[in-house]
């Protein structure tokens, strides 16, 4: 019989019936830097290697006209991986579709099971993430599709999807990962002198990074002004910000916010910033990592915040807000977390909210972190330990498969 693997007469003990394989499409962008295009890929990758999952993918439009896709972020051996993974042809059915890209498409598949990636920074799902204004329409009623399953990274941003009426049950929380291959803590002191002294940054600099979109949710303006404080006492301070200006106006956007300081604030700051704007390959961003004392990120309103479990996989310290999306995979092992305010905000005649972090706090706790060699020593060794133990790519794809399939 197919499927069962027979052993001698008598001894019945030891058939094995082989289960059939799950079918599986994934639908997103490939080989583009946005964050949900990267999470895509990094899930597919593993998926890939899952003998049990049949897996097809299907390439959607990018979001913006301007957009270019950027190969080359991932190693050559894993774009060829992505390359060579097989298309899923119009209306073939499987046995559940997962879309990741933008505006979300809550229109059901024809496949078994649909389910939805999404994200909720503000908990507040507004027309302009939706594809559709007849489910925009529904959801301000607090009548979701009820044949559609929401995969979103967090506690924090579930609350927005539980505020237009989907159920517990259909909302997913599937945190997101790191590969631990490629971002690691530094092994040779060598090495790490090398990449700093390519930023340049002196070899007695204490250098503080912070990587995103320079847009307003990242609270870089807060982190400017921190940083402005804390190099007036101690000028030995630089700030590394990394942008994604293919995608953003990253640059525009710090270029005004700088303008937001007082002369003395930018005096102060514009030595000893550094700024990238450029699409790095993920092995140039484990670099980055590595380079650095401390990450910072004083976030008013995030999804997930991939960058900070990042930098925890390579032995960053981290600083951030508390009270947000990264309270679900931070500990206070290698984090500090800023005191910050929860504020309502109002989009389209929905009440949303972000957090607001304390200057004063941040930049006492920057400055505290720049004197506690202690601290980070322990931090650097409890980050990456807690990174491999439950957020591994390979791990929370397994929440996400037996979400979707089983």
């Amino acid at each position: 019989m197919p499927g069962t693997a027979h052993t001698p007469r008598g001894d019945q003990r030891l058939i094995v019936t082989a289960k059939p394989l799950k079918s599986l499409i994934v639908e997103g962008w490939r080989f583009l830097p946005h964050s949900y295009s990267v999470v895509h890929q990094w899930q597919v990758l593993s998926l890939s290697r899952m003998g049990s999952i049949a897996l097809k993918i299907r390439d959607m439009p990018l979001y913006h006209p301007g957009w270019r896709t950027n190969p080359g972020l991932f190693e050559e051996t894993d774009e060829e991986t992505l390359r060579s993974l097989e298309s899923a042809a119009a209306g073939e059915y499987a046995d559940a579709t997962f879309r990741i890209f933008y505006p979300f498409d809550f229109s059901p598949s024809r496949c078994g099971k649909t389910a939805v990636f999404g994200t909720s920074e503000n908990q507040i799902i507004q027309r302009i993430q939706l594809s559709d204004e007849g489910i925009y329409q529904q959801l301000r009623r607090k009548s979701p599709p009820r044949d559609v399953t929401v995969v979103t990274p967090s506690r924090w941003s579930a609350e927005g999807f539980y505020k237009c009426g989907f159920t517990t049950e259909q909302v997913v929380v599937v945190p997101h990962g790191v590969d631990p291959a490629t971002f690691h803590a530094a092994t040779d002191h060598l090495v790490r002198a090398r990449i700093r002294a390519k930023l340049p940054v002196a070899s007695d600099a204490f250098v503080f990074l912070s990587v995103g979109a320079m847009t307003g949710n990242k609270g870089i303006d807060v982190l400017l002004r921190a940083f402005a404080e804390v190099c007036g006492q101690r000028p030995e301070a630089r700030l590394v910000l990394k942008g994604t200006d293919s995608l953003y106006n990253s640059k525009g956007f710090l270029r005004a916010q700088m303008d937001e300081l007082t002369t003395a604030e930018q005096y102060r700051v514009r030595d000893r910033l550094i700024y990238f704007g450029g699409s790095f390959p993920h092995r140039i961003m484990a670099m980055l990592y590595q380079a650095a004392d401390v990450y910072v990120s004083p976030y008013r309103a995030e999804g997930f915040n991939v960058p900070v479990l990042e930098a925890a996989a390579s032995g960053l310290p981290v600083i951030c807000t508390r009270g947000g999306a990264t309270e679900d995979f931070v500990t206070d092992e290698f984090a500090r977390k800023i005191d910050s305010t929860r504020v309502a905000v109002n989009v389209e005649d929905q009440d949303g909210v972000r957090l607001e972090p304390n200057i004063e706090d941040l930049s006492a706790l920057m400055s505290s972190a720049m004197e506690d060699h202690s601290w980070r020593s322990r931090a650097a060794a409890a980050g990456p330990v807690h990174v491999r133990a439950h957020y591994t790519w390979d791990l929370v794809v397994q929440t996400l498969v037996h979400a979707l399939l089983e």
